[in-house]
């Protein structure tokens, strides 16, 4: 496994400028350093001039788009600014802010000194704006996959439209997912040679959630919502199994989606309020009218005519997992940061009820980085089977995410490991920055591999061979798999990555009808306030309920607010 050394391997290009002598304990010049990011090594150019950093720029950077670059757009001023290192790291990019920052301390240290000999700068404060009550048609709260889709539906109906995020990014979980936008019937599934359709995905769904109507549902508004995500500028194109679909380089989901859909927002002039927190729902005569909401300089409130919860699931919230999804107990999350359930409580004390709480969805294969966890579902995708310590396979690797999660929390320690080929890297290029970012054990043959790994070297070679004479026959006789046009485990090198259940989806949350609107434990509405995505208690699939119910939420919001007398 490939590491990255901070500091001590750090690159470093010095070039003295002409007032290159030593004023105070700093030399002069521009340094050339490396931190250790989320996703990889952060390249970065420190320029000193007597004794002050005039500039910092990040040459080279593999982190999360909307995330980790956040925190590489955002802190270089601040750093510039304060003449300092003592500046907060941006919350939820906490791995590329202190990588940013290292990199700048190696950078004063080749310079002949560290952050003291900084000379400081005079600070003008100004007076904040003071906040004011506003009022608007819709109020979106959390700017994940689900939250954006909701606020340009909103917009796109002719709604005046609010969106924040308490989080200083936008992007939530979604930012994060590598796998697939699960659907039928879109155009792309219809075009197919065999095409799939609604109905199809329902099949799939159906009998896998405590609502077969809420599932009919979803399949049938899953094709239009791709179609929706496709005229806007997504790139869906490759379709896999069905009812997976993926951008067409084999990249990452939210990596491509997200700015998508960020750029759709700015083109309707939708400006995410980062880092203000929804606080508590307004409540005039028996309806939701706004949102009471926090920033740096304190509270105000957001009038509106309707507002959706976005807020995400409860992944991220140890206590919650605990409480309602005790399986994930103790295991990491791969979920965005803000995944804490904050809607469900503003919800319920407006009166919302709450259901499946306990039904949730791991991710199945994360891998511990050292510093945070992160999916390899993508990997899983391409090819790799699945074994446990004794070098055997288990379970068929593409089944539903309850039941993968469950088969590897049973083996021995709790984990299990992919084995995978040169093939299914040259496939996705998400699997060559996986690779880069030094995530697989790599080996020139399969029983080389068991022992890096240290798992049965006889039983992985036999295991190996087993599926890869499956697929030349096209028949997996373990558990059925049929996919050899990914992988048949028989391009050298070889590649294997020790991975575990995480927590990451939770389908419990706020009650919803079949149009997003939040109901009371009885099934009565309430009005102004819809649910979507993580927040909504709905089964489905990652990245697709959110969407799908955020764009659903935005249309009734708007269908209701227009009957509003």
């Amino acid at each position: 496994m490939k590491f990255f050394r901070l500091n001590k391997a750090a690159a470093l290009i010095v070039v003295l400028t002409s007032s290159s002598a030593a004023v105070g304990a700093l030399t002069s010049g521009t340094y050339e350093t490396t931190g250790k990011g989320n996703n990889g090594p952060v390249v970065v150019q420190t320029t000193i001039e007597n004794s002050q950093i005039k500039d910092i720029k990040v040459l080279k950077n593999s982190e999360t788009p909307m995330i980790g670059e956040t925190a590489i757009q955002q802190l270089p001023s601040k750093i510039i600014a304060s003449q300092s290192l003592a500046i907060d790291g941006l919350a939820g990019a906490t791995n590329t802010s202190n990588a940013l920052k290292n990199a700048v301390r190696e950078a004063l240290d080749k310079a002949g000194g560290s952050e003291k000999d900084l000379k400081p700068v005079a600070l003008n404060k100004q007076d904040a704006v003071p906040n004011k009550d506003e009022s608007t048609d819709l109020v979106v709260v959390g700017a994940g996959g689900s939250g954006m889709a909701a606020a340009i539906q909103g917009k796109e109906r002719g709604l005046n439209v609010i969106l924040v995020e308490k989080l200083p990014m936008i992007g939530g979980t979604t930012a994060l997912s590598s796998t697939a936008f699960n659907a039928g019937g879109s155009k792309v599934q219809m075009a197919l040679e065999k095409p799939y359709t609604a109905e199809d995905y329902y099949k799939k769904l159906k009998g896998k959630g405590p609502d077969d109507a809420s599932l009919k549902n979803l399949a049938e508004l899953s094709g239009p919502t791709t179609d929706w995500l496709v005229n806007m500028g997504a790139d869906l194109g490759r379709v896999i199994n069905g009812s997976q679909h993926t951008p067409k380089d084999g990249g990452a989901l939210g990596s491509m989606l997200v700015p998508v859909m960020k750029k759709k927002m700015d083109s309707l002039g939708i400006e995410p309020r980062v880092s203000t927190k929804a606080e508590e729902l307004y409540v005039k005569d028996g309806r939701v009218a706004g949102v009471k909401v926090k920033n740096d300089n304190g509270t105000y409130t957001i009038y509106a005519k309707a507002v959706v919860l976005a807020t995400g699931g409860f992944a991220s919230n140890p206590k919650l997992v605990e409480k309602y999804t005790p399986m994930w107990a103790g295991y990491p999350s791969t979920a965005s940061r803000g995944a804490t359930g904050d809607g469900l409580e503003m919800a319920q004390k407006v009166g919302a009820g709450l259901a499946q709480m306990e039904k949730s969805g791991p991710q199945t294969v994360a891998y511990d980085t050292a510093h945070g966890a992160v999916s390899l579902t993508n990997v899983r995708y391409n090819g790799a089977i699945l074994v446990n310590t004794d070098g055997k396979r288990f379970v068929n690797e593409l089944a539903l995410t309850p039941i993968l999660g469950k088969a590897i929390k049973d083996q021995q320690g709790g984990h299990a490991y992919l084995i995978f080929d040169q093939a299914s890297i040259d496939r996705a290029a998400l699997m060559k920055k996986y690779k880069e970012a030094g995530y697989f054990v790599e080996a020139a043959t399969v029983p080389e591999l068991a022992a890096k790994l240290g798992i049965s070297a006889a039983n992985l070679e036999k295991t190996v061979e087993r599926y890869r004479q499956g697929m030349y026959k096209g028949v997996d006789e373990e558990f059925g798999r049929k996919d050899s046009r990914f992988s048949r485990i028989d391009k050298a090198p070889y590649y294997g990555a020790k991975i575990s259940p995480a927590s990451q989806t939770t389908y419990g949350g706020i009650k919803i009808d079949l149009k997003g609107r939040a109901l009371t434990p009885e099934g009565k509405v309430i009005p102004g306030l819809y649910a979507s995505g993580e927040a909504a208690a709905q089964y489905g699939q990652g990245v697709s309920i959110g969407v799908i119910l955020g764009k659903l939420a935005a249309d009734s919001a708007a269908d209701d607010i227009a009957n509003v007398k």
